[in-house]
C-alpha cells in the first residue's frame, strides 16, 4: 500500500506544478462553405429486360453515381438479350472513363471515373468473365 502513496506522491523537484491543468483549444470550422461541388451516390438499380437498359445509362451518364446493378432471374435465362444489354453498358462505361465489375453471378458493380475499383482474387476473375463472356458472343 506505500507504494500507491509513493506513485501519486508530488515529488518536491518537480518544476511544474500538477494543479495547473490547460484546457484544450479547439477550433471551430464553419462547414457549410466547404460543401462538396458534386455528392456521389449509390444506386441500387434491377434489371428486368432489355428496356431497363435506358434507366441504368442515364444514371451512369451523370458520373456522380455508382451503380449496383441486380440482374433478375427472368433476363439471366434469356442469354442473348443479357449480353447486348450488358455490351451497351460496357461500352457507354468505357466512353465515359467509368469501371465496370461483375461481383456475382448476378450482381454488376459499375463506377464513375470519380472512383476505382479494386479487384482483388476471385471477384475479378469472375468480373473479367462476365465481361469476357459478353465479348465472346458478338
Amino acid at each position: 500500500m506505500a507504494g500507491f502513496k509513493n506513485i501519486f506522491k508530488r515529488s518536491s523537484n518537480s518544476s511544474t506544478p500538477t494543479s495547473v491543468m490547460k484546457e484544450p483549444k479547439f477550433v471551430e470550422i464553419d462547414w457549410k462553405g466547404h460543401e462538396p461541388q458534386s455528392s456521389t451516390s449509390i444506386r441500387v438499380l434491377s434489371m428486368n429486360d432489355f428496356s431497363d437498359v435506358e434507366g441504368v445509362l442515364d444514371n451512369l451518364r451523370d458520373r456522380n453515381n455508382i451503380i449496383v446493378l441486380k440482374v433478375k432471374p427472368r433476363l439471366m435465362q434469356e442469354k442473348l438479350e443479357l449480353k447486348r444489354a450488358l455490351k451497351r453498358i460496357q461500352r457507354t462505361c468505357q466512353a465515359i472513363g467509368g469501371d465496370i465489375v461483375g461481383i456475382k453471378e448476378d450482381v454488376i458493380l459499375i463506377s464513375p471515373p470519380s472512383v476505382g475499383i479494386v479487384r482483388i482474387g476471385a471477384v475479378s476473375e469472375s468480373s473479367h468473365e462476365l465481361v469476357a463472356d459478353s465479348e465472346k458472343s458478338e
